[in-house]
């Protein structure tokens, strides 16, 4: 049986249901925001998917080196009580290290921005921590003080402190010169300059170094707790290596980059709340 040949009539019907088509609304702003982070959460998951099943595929490695996800999914839940009791002693230490970090940065930040002489006293020192193997850190570390809470979230605010600082100063000095000029103008004191003109307008470099601090405290916590610790998630990879578990070694990898990962973005998510400069260029455009 021959196809009808096309006609101009349905030449002209395709043409319209085009048409509405491009008239079709789009989808309400409170659907299309979830539906839109949703995809852009799933791409980089089915990415990762993709080429692990491509990684069992081709190089031929036994299980125990590179477990199917469903296994290390299963592992998640069959062993969550195990390693939630180790995941809450990674989150206290990395916490405390990351408020320690903080501490430590900003305040040398606005002690080299009260007193610039003391920068030139003790930039250095910073600098010089900075640049020292976190390897030899933490072996002076453990040899003074032991497997304790302390060595670990000192190995924490040590990896953190210097973003902190470095971007926290930068910050500081960002500030508006005609704005610190009326401010000398009008007499104020260094700590109403601080607080009304410098401080504003080091928030965003603030949360840059949050973003950094925060996410990697995570990662130096668990790093630390392998090398000196007998709990935290550090602690779960030495044993899953010795008992040739890489499905937990997966598994706590897997929470590790998730937990960076919502640090990140909650993180993020604040700062462009708090960042005055974003809000004042909307207001004008």
């Amino acid at each position: 049986m021959s196809e009808k040949p096309a006609t101009m009539d349905d030449a002209g019907l395709a043409e319209r249901d085009w048409a509405v088509l491009a008239r079709w609304p789009p989808l309400p702003r409170p659907v299309a925001k979830p539906l839109g982070a949703a995809l852009r959460l799933a791409r980089p998951a089915l990415s990762v998917l993709a080429l692990w099943y491509l990684a069992i595929l081709f190089s031929g490695l036994p299980a125990f080196v590179i477990p199917r996800p469903e296994r290390v999914f299963e592992t998640l839940v069959q062993d969550r009580s195990f390693i939630t009791v180790h995941l809450l002693a990674t989150l206290g230490v990395a916490t405390l290290g990351f408020v320690a970090a903080n501490a430590a940065g900003i305040g040398l930040a606005v002690l080299f921005d009260s007193l610039p002489f003391t920068r030139n006293l003790l930039m250095p020192a910073a600098i010089t921590l900075r640049n020292v193997p976190y390897v030899a850190l933490v072996t002076v570390l453990a040899l003074a003080f032991g497997d304790t809470v302390g060595s670990k979230v000192a190995i924490v605010a040590l990896a953190g402190f210097f973003p902190v600082l470095v971007n926290t100063a930068q910050g500081l000095r960002a500030a508006d010169d005609v704005l610190l000029d009326r401010m000398r103008i009008l007499y104020a004191s260094w700590t109403q300059t601080f607080w009304q003109v410098r401080l504003p307008f080091a928030l965003p470099h603030i949360v840059a170094a949050q973003e950094i601090a925060g996410s990697g405290s995570i990662i130096v916590a668990i790093s630390a707790e392998w090398m000196i610790s007998s709990t935290g998630l550090g602690s779960v990879i030495n044993r899953a290596l010795q008992t040739y578990r890489g499905d937990q070694v997966y598994a706590v990898a897997l929470l590790a980059t998730l937990l960076s990962f919502a640090i990140y973005a909650l993180v993020h998510a604040i700062g462009r709340r708090l960042d005055w400069r974003a809000v004042e260029t909307t207001r004008s455009s």
